[in-house]
């Protein structure tokens, strides 16, 4: 798995995020977008909530760009070559949701959400004293991996009480002798996105010692979607800031839930099923007769990933020398370890999951592909 931050930073920086945060929901009449002409290099675009002003990231531009209806790629050619035009095509449509509100999220002067007023922020740092109270209580486990970025806290956990000897390779060591011997472990990934980039997750997956890979199953997963009750505001109220200690008791019982499906995440009869079934996906061989190059690009089309990602996929797979299922759900989970970005690296593991989970006759399309 991608390596990140040490558990300290982390800590550090969830809670610094969540001292820094502030958060509104506003009505439409209250928000539009304005250019900072005081910038020295560059004119900046900000969106005005009231009477301030923030900057606005890449996620609240994709956010603020769907609200209002606009394409992205002509969004994004306002924004970097005619921000005037950008600014008026926002505010005509923002007006044109009279009535409604919208709950904004801001973090170090900057927008980083634009979203709907009905939304439930489920907090980072909640979310990591719930997991941190169950971890903490026991040397069962090891932090493997964490992080956050603009978009999720991923926090990778893997039991260190349960192991088990996954079947060989095939390949050999240096001295043409002996087997490669790889142990699993059971593995639990969990995020969130305080910023409506997808749901609280919990998946439970494997933890491949042998090469660090790690691997997320989709069928195996706690999943909860940031929806809850409009925010009522008084009526002459434009602009209003949500208060953390009403969320927190709202949320107390999600977070009980949340503690006992990471401990159950752990559970050996579970970890054997899912090792049995990786076990036995070595059994799906790729056809002789098929192309490998063939094979990777309809993979990433059911899968996927893109074209580029398809190449270090497909070097991956050679190099595993194993053209089956099961290699095919190794080269994706190697070939994640690489990628810059911790978000994407993580779809990737997801993605390696896939394979295993993808119904057979999805499975022979791939396999049989020339």
């Amino acid at each position: 798995m991608k390596s990140g931050r040490s558990l300290l930073e982390l800590a550090h920086e969830v809670e610094r995020q969540a001292n820094t945060k502030r958060d509104f929901v506003a009505k439409t009449s209250a928000i539009s977008m304005s250019v900072d002409t005081d910038a020295e290099f560059e004119r900046l675009l900000k969106l005005n909530v009231g009477d301030q002003k923030f900057g606005v990231n890449e996620l609240a531009h994709d956010q603020i760009g769907t609200y209002c209806g606009i394409p992205s790629a002509y969004y994004d050619r306002c924004k970097s070559q005619n921000p005037e035009l950008l600014i008026h095509n926002v505010n005509t449509w923002i007006a044109s949701h009279e009535g409604e509100k919208r709950m904004v999220r801001t973090l170090d002067g900057n927008t980083r959400a634009f979203l709907s007023d009905a939304y439930r922020p489920l907090e980072n740092i909640d979310l990591a004293q719930a997991i941190l109270s169950v971890l903490k209580q026991t040397t069962a486990y090891d932090i493997m991996s964490c992080q956050v970025t603009d978009k999720r806290l991923y926090i990778k956990v893997v039991g260190k009480e349960l192991a088990r000897e996954l079947a060989k390779t095939g390949n050999f060591l240096g001295d043409g002798l002996h087997k490669i011997v790889r142990v699993v472990y059971p593995a639990v990934t969990i995020s969130n996105s305080e910023v409506g980039f997808g749901q609280l997750a919990i998946q439970q997956g494997l933890y491949d010692s042998g090469c660090s890979n790690l691997a997320t199953m989709g069928e195996r997963a706690l999943k909860r979607r940031h929806v809850g009750a409009r925010h009522n505001m008084l009526s002459d109220e434009l602009v209003s800031q949500l208060s953390d200690d009403t969320r927190r008791k709202t949320d107390e019982a999600l977070w009980a839930q949340v503690r006992d499906v990471v401990a159950g995440g752990f559970n050996e009869a579970k970890f054997n099923e899912l090792v049995d079934t990786i076990e036995g996906a070595r059994e799906d061989k790729i056809d002789r007769e098929a192309d490998v190059v063939e094979v990777v690009k309809v993979a990433g089309q059911k899968l996927g990933f893109t074209e580029t990602e398809g190449k270090g996929v497909l070097q991956a797979l050679i190099e595993g020398a194993d053209l089956s299922r099961f290699g095919l759900y190794n080269a994706i989970t190697a070939y994640s370890q690489g990628v810059e970005s911790y978000d994407r690296a993580t779809e990737l593991e997801r993605i390696g999951g896939n394979v295993i989970e993808l119904p057979r006759q999805d499975w022979q399309q791939i396999a049989r592909a020339n």
